[in-house]
């Protein structure tokens, strides 16, 4: 299928960008980051502005398939927020790399970087089937809506040779959420308090362990009397007697 894209900079094609999102059920992806997408936080995020651009894909007759939208970072990356909509599910992938392509040719871009939600395996796996190597497990760095609390997040980066390289080797590109798992860095284990032996402590346990050897070899380990009986005044061979350590 071919392909084109073009800016929307308009407000009334934002917003139509914002409906059909809306009208496929896909804000609370679109839109992980909010509780409740309104309209007006959709406008705002993709105002016209230094650093902002927001691309839509088309097919050959200008229906609409899908959007991206790309903020400037520091060091000329750009991150990226991709969306396919239900009409461009089946080329969702030659969508995305048709949109980072453009990216690549138009923008003083160096790479392109964004950062998944865990959860949201349609994300990463279709990033990665644009070239986009896993670099990274965020511990709580997302705020995804649908479970209301922060999750970790995988972060993605692409450069124009990633991205060339994938699109001449056809056998390595997935489908939209197609494909195995990517290797996903696990957080780092939390090491360890050492406990260390107080020195008076240590110092205590040395003395005691001499005494004891001392006792053994007195051959007195095995016949020591309870405080009751010493204190009683019975002698050693009374009924009463107690052995303890056997």
């Amino acid at each position: 299928m071919k392909l084109r894209y073009r800016q929307c900079v308009g407000r009334s094609t934002r917003t139509a960008l914002f409906q059909l999102m809306q009208g496929d059920g896909l804000l609370a992806c679109a839109m992980s980051a909010w509780k409740k997408p309104t309209l007006k936080d959709w406008l705002a995020l993709t105002s016209r502005r230094d650093g902002v651009t927001l691309l839509r894909c088309e097919d050959e007759t200008g229906r609409i398939l899908g959007c991206g939208l790309f903020t400037r970072q520091p060091y000329r990356v750009w991150q990226f927020d991709f969306t396919a909509f239900r009409a461009g599910f089946a080329v969702a992938a030659q969508q995305a790399r048709g949109g980072f392509q453009w990216a690549f040719d138009h923008l003083d871009c160096t790479s392109i970087m964004g950062i998944c939600p865990l959860p949201n395996r349609h994300a990463w796996r279709l990033a990665e089937a644009c070239g986009f190597r896993v670099l990274a497990r965020l511990p709580r760095a997302c705020f995804y809506a649908r479970k209301g609390n922060y999750v970790d997040g995988v972060l993605v980066l692409c450069t124009r040779e990633d991205l060339n390289t994938v699109m001449q080797n056809k056998e390595s590109i997935m489908g939209f959420g197609g494909g195995g798992s990517p290797s996903i860095p696990e957080p780092a284990p939390v090491p360890k308090a050492e406990t260390t032996k107080d020195v008076t402590a240590a110092s205590t346990e040395a003395r005691q362990s001499q005494k004891d050897k001392a006792a053994k070899a007195a051959g007195l380990k095995n016949t020591i009397l309870s405080d009751a009986l010493l204190s009683s005044g019975n002698s050693a061979s009374g009924a009463g007697k107690t052995l303890l350590g056997q």
